[in-house]
């Protein structure tokens, strides 16, 4: 449907302008909604996971002989959710990056733990006691090994 708009304008004999506008149907369309509706229920959007890694702290350094110290790193476990092999090899690197000169590291996630692999001392039934506690170990510098509920994961090449 068109809308035609005609307008005329004349002038007058005492020189005044008229208009004259002719009107035919318009076609009106409503303006939109800004309500919907919907048999959808609402979804909550869950906000972005933020990973970090794991904060820790040296709880015993021993001079080593040869080319590096043997360090314990107790891991605080309020400050992840999750930890994989992964985030312990990026640890290890990280702290032998920071820490140098490093040889062997132990990587505990308990205090008590920490106690026991640092006691050259410590029987073999007390290493046992802590096994699921102590993640990983670095030895010769170099290799990780991964203890406790890493084991599956063997051992790999720091830097690899």
């Amino acid at each position: 449907m068109f809308a035609a708009v005609f307008a005329a304008a004349c002038q007058g004999a005492a020189g005044t302008v008229t208009t004259t506008t002719e009107a035919s149907s318009l076609l009106t369309l409503p303006l939109p909604s800004t309500t919907t509706t919907s048999s959808v229920p609402p979804t909550t959007v869950a906000p972005p996971i933020q990973l970090s890694a794991p904060q820790y702290q040296i709880v015993q350094r021993t001079a080593g002989e040869g080319v590096g110290d043997e360090i314990v790193v107790l891991l605080d476990p309020t400050s992840y959710e999750t930890l994989t092999d992964i985030d312990i090899q990026e640890l290890i690197a990280e702290i032998v990056d920071l820490f140098p000169p490093v040889w062997t590291a132990h990587i505990i996630d308990d205090p008590a733990a920490a106690n026991t692999v640092g006691n050259p001392d410590a029987s073999e039934e007390d290493l046992a006691g802590i096994a699921d506690n102590y993640l990983a170990r670095l030895d010769n510098g170099v290799e990780i090994i991964f203890l406790g509920p890493f084991a599956p994961k063997g051992s790999i090449v720091l830097g690899s």
